[in-house]
């Protein structure tokens, strides 16, 4: 089975983000930013108890969302900031890296581009969507200045190879001292 972690903002500001992107389509799953991309763990118990044990170490931080980007034309997102992030990624990659199979994209720390994804090309978004979406998106996130304390890891799963993924465990961040 597959798994990815992610971070969902709170209610506020995630239905904020949802109304931005459904306003020009579908993106298929919820707004959150991709801490680990998907991948096919093995043994996923083992997996899946790092990734509880990383997050317990972990303390709260806080995220900061300043303004949209691109990739390309293929991807419209909301850029991210946050040193507890980056501080939590460089952690937990290293210490999944044994449960997750040589053929998985082997990420490198200094590789991630923490994002929340608005729109994707292959979902349907168009050019002229991107082009809305980022004014509206901008507007919300500079007259806000958009920021949050995550407090928890959201686990997906994709039950069905050919469906979709679904939030499968939500795990705290149980550390000391927020970042």
């Amino acid at each position: 089975m597959k798994y990815f972690i992610g971070i969902v903002p709170p209610e506020d500001i995630y239905q904020k983000l949802l109304d931005i992107q459904t306003q020009h389509g579908d993106n298929r799953l919820e707004p959150h930013i991709t801490l680990r991309p998907p991948v096919v763990p093995s043994p996923e118990r083992g997996w899946l108890q790092v990734v509880e044990q990383q997050a317990a170490a972990a303390a709260p931080f806080e995220v900061l969302l300043p303004g949209t980007g691109t990739f390309g034309k293929r991807v419209m997102f909301v850029r991210v900031e946050s040193s507890g992030l980056l501080k939590l990624h460089a952690e937990l990659i290293p210490a999944l890296k044994d449960l997750e199979p040589v053929a998985a994209k082997q990420e490198r720390v200094g590789d991630f581009h923490p994002h929340l994804t608005l729109g994707r090309a292959w979902c349907g978004f168009t050019v002229d969507d991107f082009e809305s979406m980022k004014k509206t998106a901008e507007g919300y996130l500079l007259e806000n200045d958009v920021r949050f304390m995550v407090s928890a890891l959201r686990i997906y799963y994709k039950p069905d190879p050919q469906g979709g993924y679904q939030a499968y465990k939500d795990v705290p961040l149980s550390g000391d001292s927020p970042v």
